[in-house]
Protein backbone atom coordinates (compact mmCIF):
# COMPACT_ATOMS: atom_id res chain seq x y z
CA UNK A 1 0.00 0.00 0.00
CA UNK A 2 1.01 3.55 -0.64
CA UNK A 3 0.92 4.39 3.07
CA UNK A 4 3.37 1.57 3.82
CA UNK A 5 5.67 2.80 1.05
CA UNK A 6 5.59 6.31 2.47
CA UNK A 7 6.36 4.99 5.94
CA UNK A 8 9.45 3.22 4.66
CA UNK A 9 10.60 6.38 2.90
CA UNK A 10 10.10 8.35 6.08
CA UNK A 11 12.21 5.87 7.97
CA UNK A 12 14.97 6.19 5.38
CA UNK A 13 14.78 9.98 5.39
CA UNK A 14 14.82 10.14 9.16
CA UNK A 15 17.79 7.78 9.39
CA UNK A 16 19.62 9.69 6.66
CA UNK A 17 19.08 12.99 8.43
CA UNK A 18 20.54 11.64 11.64
CA UNK A 19 23.68 10.38 9.92
CA UNK A 20 24.11 13.54 7.85
CA UNK A 21 23.79 15.85 10.82
CA UNK A 22 26.39 14.08 12.94
CA UNK A 23 26.26 14.52 16.74
CA UNK A 24 23.48 16.87 17.88
CA UNK A 25 24.88 19.95 19.60
CA UNK A 26 21.73 21.26 21.25
CA UNK A 27 17.99 20.65 21.76
CA UNK A 28 16.94 23.04 18.96
CA UNK A 29 18.91 21.01 16.40
CA UNK A 30 17.18 17.86 17.57
CA UNK A 31 13.77 19.49 17.11
CA UNK A 32 14.66 20.62 13.60
CA UNK A 33 15.77 17.10 12.61
CA UNK A 34 12.57 15.55 13.98
CA UNK A 35 10.15 18.14 12.55
CA UNK A 36 10.67 17.28 8.87
CA UNK A 37 9.87 13.52 8.96
CA UNK A 38 7.01 14.12 11.42
CA UNK A 39 5.36 16.58 9.00
CA UNK A 40 5.70 14.06 6.18
CA UNK A 41 4.22 11.37 8.39
CA UNK A 42 1.20 13.55 9.16
CA UNK A 43 0.65 14.18 5.46
CA UNK A 44 0.89 10.45 4.69
CA UNK A 45 -1.45 9.40 7.48
CA UNK A 46 -4.03 12.05 6.52
CA UNK A 47 -4.23 10.44 3.07
CA UNK A 48 -4.62 7.00 4.62
CA UNK A 49 -7.24 8.22 7.10
CA UNK A 50 -9.30 9.58 4.21
CA UNK A 51 -9.42 6.09 2.71
CA UNK A 52 -10.38 4.40 5.98
CA UNK A 53 -12.85 7.07 7.10
CA UNK A 54 -16.00 5.34 5.82
CA UNK A 55 -18.71 3.72 7.88
CA UNK A 56 -18.47 0.10 8.97
CA UNK A 57 -19.84 -2.55 6.62
CA UNK A 58 -21.56 -5.61 8.03
CA UNK A 59 -21.56 -8.77 5.92
CA UNK A 60 -25.17 -9.85 5.56
CA UNK A 61 -26.21 -13.42 4.72
CA UNK A 62 -22.76 -14.50 5.87
CA UNK A 63 -23.87 -18.08 6.54
CA UNK A 64 -25.53 -18.58 3.19
CA UNK A 65 -23.89 -20.80 0.57
CA UNK A 66 -24.25 -18.11 -2.11
CA UNK A 67 -23.06 -14.54 -1.64
CA UNK A 68 -23.47 -10.97 -2.85
CA UNK A 69 -19.86 -10.35 -3.89
CA UNK A 70 -18.09 -10.32 -7.24
CA UNK A 71 -16.40 -13.64 -8.01
CA UNK A 72 -15.39 -14.62 -4.46
CA UNK A 73 -16.32 -14.02 -0.84
CA UNK A 74 -12.70 -13.71 0.31
CA UNK A 75 -10.45 -10.65 0.44
CA UNK A 76 -8.44 -9.95 -2.70
CA UNK A 77 -5.73 -7.30 -2.95
CA UNK A 78 -6.62 -4.61 -5.43
CA UNK A 79 -6.04 -1.01 -6.46
CA UNK A 80 -8.44 1.87 -5.97
CA UNK A 81 -8.33 5.50 -7.06
CA UNK A 82 -10.17 7.23 -4.23
CA UNK A 83 -10.71 10.96 -3.84
CA UNK A 84 -7.95 11.63 -6.37
CA UNK A 85 -5.38 9.33 -4.69
CA UNK A 86 -4.22 5.90 -5.83
CA UNK A 87 -3.95 3.14 -3.22
CA UNK A 88 -2.34 -0.20 -4.06
CA UNK A 89 -2.51 -3.67 -2.51
CA UNK A 90 -5.74 -2.92 -0.65
CA UNK A 91 -7.73 -5.95 0.60
CA UNK A 92 -11.18 -5.44 -0.90
CA UNK A 93 -14.56 -6.94 -1.72
CA UNK A 94 -17.03 -5.72 -4.33
CA UNK A 95 -20.68 -6.12 -3.28
CA UNK A 96 -22.37 -6.19 -6.69
CA UNK A 97 -25.86 -6.53 -5.23
CA UNK A 98 -25.55 -3.08 -3.62
CA UNK A 99 -22.85 -1.82 -6.02
CA UNK A 100 -20.52 -0.98 -3.12
CA UNK A 101 -16.78 -1.39 -2.51
CA UNK A 102 -15.58 -2.68 0.86
CA UNK A 103 -12.01 -2.62 2.17
CA UNK A 104 -10.40 -4.15 5.25
CA UNK A 105 -9.14 -1.81 7.95
CA UNK A 106 -5.83 -2.45 9.71
CA UNK A 107 -7.80 -3.56 12.78
CA UNK A 108 -9.81 -6.09 10.77
CA UNK A 109 -13.02 -4.08 10.41
CA UNK A 110 -14.92 -3.92 7.13
CA UNK A 111 -14.98 -0.33 5.84
CA UNK A 112 -17.43 0.87 3.19
CA UNK A 113 -15.90 3.34 0.74
CA UNK A 114 -17.93 6.37 -0.30
CA UNK A 115 -19.05 5.48 -3.80
CA UNK A 116 -18.99 9.06 -5.14
CA UNK A 117 -15.28 9.33 -4.23
CA UNK A 118 -14.28 6.22 -6.20
CA UNK A 119 -12.99 6.92 -9.68
CA UNK A 120 -12.05 3.31 -10.48
CA UNK A 121 -10.71 0.14 -8.92
CA UNK A 122 -9.04 -3.08 -10.02
CA UNK A 123 -9.75 -6.41 -8.35
CA UNK A 124 -9.13 -9.97 -9.58
CA UNK A 125 -7.74 -8.56 -12.87
CA UNK A 126 -10.98 -6.70 -13.61
CA UNK A 127 -10.97 -2.93 -14.09
CA UNK A 128 -14.13 -1.23 -12.83
CA UNK A 129 -14.85 2.45 -13.48
CA UNK A 130 -17.65 4.54 -12.00
CA UNK A 131 -19.56 6.09 -14.89
CA UNK A 132 -22.33 8.68 -14.65
CA UNK A 133 -25.58 8.31 -16.55
CA UNK A 134 -26.13 10.97 -19.21
CA UNK A 135 -22.56 12.22 -19.01
CA UNK A 136 -20.20 9.29 -19.63
CA UNK A 137 -22.79 6.69 -20.63
CA UNK A 138 -26.27 6.71 -22.15
CA UNK A 139 -29.06 8.34 -20.08
CA UNK A 140 -30.90 5.01 -19.85
CA UNK A 141 -27.86 3.32 -18.36
CA UNK A 142 -27.65 3.45 -14.58
CA UNK A 143 -24.86 5.37 -12.83
CA UNK A 144 -22.47 2.95 -11.16
CA UNK A 145 -19.51 0.65 -11.63
CA UNK A 146 -18.88 -0.92 -15.03
CA UNK A 147 -16.29 -3.58 -15.80
CA UNK A 148 -14.19 -2.46 -18.79
CA UNK A 149 -13.53 -5.71 -20.63
CA UNK A 150 -12.22 -4.03 -23.80
CA UNK A 151 -10.58 -0.61 -23.85
CA UNK A 152 -10.15 -0.01 -27.59
CA UNK A 153 -12.06 2.38 -29.84
CA UNK A 154 -15.26 0.35 -29.46
CA UNK A 155 -15.02 0.36 -25.68
CA UNK A 156 -16.96 -2.53 -24.16
CA UNK A 157 -18.51 -2.50 -20.70
CA UNK A 158 -20.21 -5.02 -18.45
CA UNK A 159 -22.71 -4.04 -15.81
CA UNK A 160 -22.47 -6.90 -13.29
CA UNK A 161 -25.50 -7.35 -11.07
CA UNK A 162 -26.96 -9.78 -8.58
CA UNK A 163 -30.47 -10.00 -7.19
CA UNK A 164 -31.31 -11.32 -3.74
CA UNK A 165 -33.95 -14.03 -3.67
CA UNK A 166 -35.21 -16.39 -1.01
CA UNK A 167 -36.45 -19.95 -0.90
CA UNK A 168 -37.60 -22.21 1.91
CA UNK A 169 -35.65 -25.43 2.44
CA UNK A 170 -36.50 -27.70 5.39
CA UNK A 171 -38.52 -24.86 6.93
CA UNK A 172 -35.51 -22.54 6.75
CA UNK A 173 -35.25 -19.37 4.68
CA UNK A 174 -32.29 -19.60 2.33
CA UNK A 175 -30.97 -16.53 0.51
CA UNK A 176 -29.40 -16.92 -2.91
CA UNK A 177 -27.93 -14.46 -5.40
CA UNK A 178 -28.43 -15.17 -9.10
CA UNK A 179 -26.10 -13.09 -11.26
CA UNK A 180 -26.94 -11.29 -14.50
CA UNK A 181 -24.56 -9.31 -16.68
CA UNK A 182 -25.40 -6.58 -19.20
CA UNK A 183 -23.01 -5.82 -22.07
CA UNK A 184 -22.56 -2.52 -23.87
CA UNK A 185 -20.38 -1.63 -26.88
CA UNK A 186 -19.50 1.96 -27.81
CA UNK A 187 -20.20 2.68 -31.47
CA UNK A 188 -21.33 5.74 -33.43
CA UNK A 189 -21.13 8.00 -30.38
CA UNK A 190 -23.16 5.94 -27.92
CA UNK A 191 -23.34 2.59 -26.15
CA UNK A 192 -25.33 -0.29 -27.62
CA UNK A 193 -26.70 -3.26 -25.71
CA UNK A 194 -25.32 -6.56 -27.03
CA UNK A 195 -26.84 -9.17 -24.75
CA UNK A 196 -27.61 -11.62 -27.57
CA UNK A 197 -25.65 -12.96 -30.52
CA UNK A 198 -28.24 -11.47 -32.87
CA UNK A 199 -27.82 -7.96 -31.39
CA UNK A 200 -24.02 -8.25 -31.62
CA UNK A 201 -24.14 -9.30 -35.27
CA UNK A 202 -26.62 -6.54 -36.11
CA UNK A 203 -24.33 -3.97 -34.49
CA UNK A 204 -21.61 -5.00 -36.93
CA UNK A 205 -23.99 -5.70 -39.81
CA UNK A 206 -21.47 -4.68 -42.48
CA UNK A 207 -18.99 -7.30 -41.19
CA UNK A 208 -21.24 -10.22 -40.26
CA UNK A 209 -19.20 -12.68 -42.27
CA UNK A 210 -15.99 -11.70 -40.48
CA UNK A 211 -17.73 -11.85 -37.09
CA UNK A 212 -18.99 -15.37 -37.70
CA UNK A 213 -15.57 -16.44 -38.94
CA UNK A 214 -13.67 -15.15 -35.89
CA UNK A 215 -16.07 -17.01 -33.57
CA UNK A 216 -15.66 -20.19 -35.61
CA UNK A 217 -11.86 -19.93 -35.79
CA UNK A 218 -11.60 -19.38 -32.03
CA UNK A 219 -14.15 -22.12 -31.31
CA UNK A 220 -16.30 -19.69 -29.34
CA UNK A 221 -19.91 -20.57 -28.66
CA UNK A 222 -21.77 -17.35 -27.89
CA UNK A 223 -24.09 -18.88 -25.30
CA UNK A 224 -21.30 -20.71 -23.48
CA UNK A 225 -18.71 -17.92 -23.52
CA UNK A 226 -20.57 -14.71 -24.28
CA UNK A 227 -17.98 -12.38 -22.78
CA UNK A 228 -15.03 -13.69 -24.76
CA UNK A 229 -17.15 -13.87 -27.91
CA UNK A 230 -18.15 -10.21 -27.62
CA UNK A 231 -14.57 -9.10 -26.99
CA UNK A 232 -13.30 -11.05 -30.02
CA UNK A 233 -15.99 -9.57 -32.25
CA UNK A 234 -15.37 -6.00 -31.07
CA UNK A 235 -11.61 -6.38 -31.40
CA UNK A 236 -12.05 -7.77 -34.92
CA UNK A 237 -14.31 -4.87 -35.88
CA UNK A 238 -11.78 -2.29 -34.62
CA UNK A 239 -9.01 -3.97 -36.62
CA UNK A 240 -11.15 -3.96 -39.78
CA UNK A 241 -12.07 -0.31 -39.28
CA UNK A 242 -8.43 0.87 -39.17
Amino acid sequence: MRIFTIALLLHALFSGNLHAQGPLTDASSAREVAAYPVSLYKTATSISQNLYNGRQYFVYDARMEEHQFFEQRRWLNGMVIYDGQQFDSIPMLYDIFRDEVVIRHFNGDHVLLQTVKIDSFVVDNHHFARLESGREINPQMRTGFYDIIYGGKSRTLVRRTKTRQEKIVDKKVIAYYPEKNFYYVFKDGRYHSVNSKKSALELFADHKREMRRVLRENKLKYRKNREMAIVKMVETYDNLAK
